[in-house]
């Protein structure tokens, strides 16, 4: 797998290697050339001066420059020059032995003094000369960072280039795949930093495509599920067609009412289930108080469960408070009772509890009903899943909406059978706010 880092490390190594090799050749050539100037002039003042010196005349022609001649002066213990390298400039003598500097001809001169016996030496060089070498060290320096910049662009560029075309291949395979793909982008080509990129992406291409066979799915179930009362209802209507008369529709109108509400409580928990799987608006979390909401909920199902002649009553109400939103909480905990309520057999008993325990509050619903076959306990909560018999109505959808209700205010529920006889046992568990 490549490295956008690994190649810009190499390339950016090979770049500065050739640059710091050429630059180093550049300053070597320089340097000496002006060093072997230097210092022939420098080997040329000594010879000339040198003992009594020689005759000009027979010193050999140089290509030296004049400005870099060593101006060498002599005195004896009178006070009198007895000796000058150049008597055309006259630089006078340092009262100190030492270093010093003086300004002699228009020009800045650096002196040094020495004395040798009775007699004094001073030695003097242009100051000019040490900045025209400071000028060429530094052109020296500048050099290879001049060459650097115009040849890292070239160099730099093309070995990013060739590591980037990568990037414009997966675009262009991205772009050109279509809405049912299901392949994952493969990341063998890429850039071992885009690679987290790329993985992240076959991971949301995922859940969308989850998503997407979820909703159809949704749509599907959602659609045999309403076929059965619109059938109802129109079989019904061609009845009243082929049978007209009041006593007919009479007879029919109760079964037109039952199929209508059937289909309409259908469509409404189709829809709450949709705005919450959707994430549609944010909960007003609030404290609620749950015994009063758990009483509620018990008042609205008492007629159903006298009907039944089922015992329906709150067994355990410990002083608790969740974070939450009270009509949520209060379908979660309906549908756990109706459900209760709705498969215990006429004479049974529904009990309810609320339960406060070291900072955890638990609501349980227990029936003496049916129960649900163990193998069928794992997808309960699926949409559309019946487990209960078939002669008693139901839409599936109830527990799913318990459940998405319960993940978006984080709460755990789980439903098992009782032990030690028939009956389901339905716990919601919660953190119990201050």
């Amino acid at each position: 797998m490549n490295s956008v880092r690994r190649a810009a490390l190499i390339w950016m190594t090979l770049l500065l290697t050739l640059v710091g090799l050429i630059g180093a050749g550049i300053a070597y050539a320089l340097d000496l050339s002006e060093a072997n100037d230097l210092l022939d002039g420098q080997l040329r003042q000594i010879a000339l001066n040198a003992g009594p010196g020689p005759n000009p005349q027979n010193v050999p022609s140089t290509t030296s420059d004049p400005e870099d001649a060593v101006l060498v002066q002599i005195w004896d213990a009178r006070n009198s020059k007895i000796r000058s390298s150049d008597p055309s400039i006259d630089i006078p003598r340092q009262r100190q032995p030492g270093f010093a500097n003086s300004l002699a001809a228009g020009e800045r001169w650096r002196s040094f003094l020495t004395r040798n016996g009775s007699n004094s030496v001073q030695t003097s060089q242009r100051v000019s000369v040490r900045r025209e070498l400071a000028q060429t060290a530094a052109l020296e320096a500048a050099v290879p960072i001049l060459v650097t910049i115009p040849l890292g662009w070239l160099v730099v560029g093309w070995g990013l280039q060739r590591v980037l075309v990568r990037l414009t291949t997966l675009a262009g395979e991205i772009a050109a795949r279509g809405v049912e793909t299901k392949r994952p982008i493969p990341v063998t080509e890429v850039p071992v930093e885009v690679s987290p990129l790329v993985e992240a992406m076959n991971a949301l291409i995922g859940r969308l495509q989850r998503s997407l066979e979820q909703q159809r799915q949704f749509l599907s179930d959602a659609a045999h599920e309403l076929r059965t009362p619109l059938a109802a209802l129109r079989l019904q209507i061609d009845t009243l067609q082929l049978e007209p008369g009041e006593a007919a529709l009479q007879s029919v109108l109760p079964e037109l009412g039952r199929g209508a509400d059937r289909a309409s409580a259908l469509v409404d928990q189709l829809l709450r289930l949709a705005r919450y799987d959707a994430g549609a608006y944010e909960p007003d979390v609030e404290h609620v108080d749950l015994v009063p909401l758990v009483l509620t909920c018990i008042a609205d199902h008492v007629q159903i469960a006298d009907g039944k002649q089922v015992d329906l009553g709150l067994v355990s109400a410990d002083r608790a408070r969740i974070a939450g939103t009270a009509k949520d909480l209060r379908i979660l905990f309906g549908n756990l009772i109706e459900n209760a309520v709705r498969y215990t057999q006429p004479g049974g008993v529904v009990d309810v509890a609320v339960r406060a325990r070291e900072g955890i509050v638990t609501v349980e619903v227990a029936d003496t009903g049916c129960g649900i076959r163990e193998e069928a306990l794992p997808r309960v909560f699926d949409r559309f899943f019946r487990a209960a018999p078939a002669d008693i109505e139901g839409t599936g959808l109830g527990l799913a909406i318990c459940k998405a209700i319960a993940a978006r205010h984080d709460l755990t529920i789980e439903l098992r059978n009782r032990e030690g006889g028939p009956g389901l046992f339905s716990t919601v568990t919660a953190k119990a706010a201050p």
